[in-house]
């Protein structure tokens, strides 16, 4: 009984209170999702993924509590916890599909050889701006190379005299 109260409790508080609102804010802002779309995605996915949330750990859980040994306990959740963010990754759906925004390119381009991947010329070789850069910036980088040279050639210095003595 007791197992099956320490899952329940995870199940029906944490998990719809902290975790879900942590998780669509997080993935939201990460997906460049603004409040309303994240919110949106939030309502169309909480309830389908809370059923599979019950579904899949209320036994994990059960399982956890009863069988697993104390000293188990962690890896058995770490190898759960795998498989459930591959699941909650797959089921809560991308975000393009919430977001009013139009996209940039065609088609997402993940190492731009893709057969249907656009990327334009601009962003193919972005421009570098040696204007952004003036002759104190590079004296100062030589001189910090050279500074890093000199302090690793002192302590090499040191381990030979030391190996000498």
């Amino acid at each position: 009984l007791t197992a099956m109260e320490r899952s329940l409790a995870s199940q029906l508080i944490i998990v719809p209170f902290l975790y879900y609102p942590v998780f669509f804010t997080f993935t939201g802002y990460m997906q460049g999702l603004n409040f309303e779309e994240g919110l949106d995605r939030a309502k169309q996915n909480f309830v389908p993924l809370m059923k599979r949330n019950l579904l899949f750990w209320i036994p994990v859980q059960y399982v956890q509590f009863c069988y697993i040994p104390t000293e188990l306990q962690i890896p058995f959740l770490s190898c759960a916890g795998l498989a459930w963010t591959f699941l909650l990754s797959v089921l809560a759906g991308s975000a393009k599909k919430y977001s009013n925004d139009e996209p940039d390119h065609e088609t997402y381009c993940v190492i731009g050889n893709e057969t249907e991947c656009v990327i334009p010329e601009e962003e193919l070789f972005p421009p570098v701006m040696f204007n952004d850069f003036d002759e104190s910036d590079l004296i100062n980088a030589k001189s910090e190379v050279n500074q890093e040279e000199n302090t690793a050639a002192s302590i090499k210095e040191k381990e030979v005299n030391q190996e000498e003595n």
